[in-house]
């Protein structure tokens, strides 16, 4: 049974533009509401709600108090001569927004439908075909939005824009193949092999991510697309120690098409979104990772050795690509 998406709304938190990450030349990155998991080191916690969602920055607040008043729930209040917000009452209503003058507030969540969102893809379009560039759907999970996604990038392999998702993998197989079908390049992140802390630390078991990920190979490797890059974020005490590593490297090196690994430093860019949206930031004070950090440079050393037959890159910006023509 064919569905209409014409109509249909998707919740986007973010449309990040000339961005040189997440895939190969000058992209385009959509950021979609909701996922399924709750990773301890979320950077996107904009991402975690499928709805709309109230951004309140403290640091703008000159405590003026005409948020107070108009809360149909009461969830501002002054506590010690500082403005609170109490999220959980909140409703993200957003009446509070246009009477906040210094700006200090925001709802995240913007509904598009399919044209709505290929026209705001449209503006960038002389950028991609400069240096083949193109468009990367992320979250939050994009898979749980799958109809909507399919038609969106299948509307921009129509118009020869190259195609990227970032995933988790977690998700119905028939969702990521209805997706995967109009990507030139799927990344999917690999967090942990150990099933046991794969749910400590994001809240689910990793059976359905590593089925889904040798179902993905094995429709890549038939169909010669799209292109698979496993991803790795490694943070110092969580996934950087050496099991771990030769687990995953031989995993993805037993791959029928020998995808590429692609590391990321652990960065802590995301923590002031956690204290704009009322959540707690696990890793506060951690530091960044470099590209040269001694850690991220002993992990790429360790799965070079135990995936010979993958390449191995580190950063989001070290991505290669190429334009595959649409196969409708």
């Amino acid at each position: 049974m064919l569905t209409d998406f014409s109509e249909k709304k998707a919740t986007v938190f973010d449309i990040g533009r000339y961005r040189n990450e997440d895939g190969p030349g000058i992209r385009t990155i959509v950021f979609f509401k909701g996922c399924p998991l709750r990773c301890v080191w979320c950077s996107n916690p904009l991402g975690l709600s499928n709805g709309r969602q109230l951004v309140f920055n403290p640091p703008k607040c000159t405590g003026c108090g005409k948020c107070i008043n108009i809360c149909p729930v009461e969830a501002n209040r002054f506590d010690g001569g500082t403005l609170q917000v109490d999220f959980k009452r909140c409703k993200s209503c957003g009446l509070c927004v246009p009477h906040c003058l210094a700006n200090a507030r925001d709802i995240s969540g913007t509904p598009y439908t399919i044209q709505e969102l290929f026209t705001e893809i449209q503006k960038d379009m002389p950028f991609y075909r400069r240096n083949d560039g193109g468009v990367t759907l992320s979250g939050g999970e994009v898979l749980m939005q799958s109809g909507y996604a399919a038609e969106l990038l299948k509307l921009c392999k129509q118009n020869y824009i190259h195609t990227a998702i970032e995933t988790s993998g977690y998700a119905a197989w028939d969702d990521f193949e209805n997706v995967v079908r109009y990507c030139d390049l799927v990344f999917v992140d690999l967090k942990i092999l150990d099933n046991r802390k794969h749910k400590e630390y994001t809240g689910a078991g990793n059976e359905r991510i590593l089925q889904n990920i040798e179902k993905l190979c094995l429709y890549s490797q038939a169909r010669g697309a799209p292109g698979v890059i496993i991803r790795r974020l490694i943070i110092e005490g969580y996934t950087d120690d050496d099991e771990t590593t030769i687990q995953v490297a031989q995993f993805v090196n037993s791959l029928p098409n020998h995808p590429e690994i692609n590391l990321l430093p652990f960065h802590n860019l995301g923590e002031t979104k956690y204290a704009m949206t009322g959540r707690s930031y696990l890793f506060h004070g951690k530091k960044m990772m470099t590209d040269r950090d001694p850690i991220i440079l002993r992990v790429r050393d360790l799965t070079i050795q135990h995936a010979h037959d993958c390449r191995v890159s580190i950063g989001g910006g070290n991505i290669t690509g190429h334009v595959v023509e649409p196969q409708l």
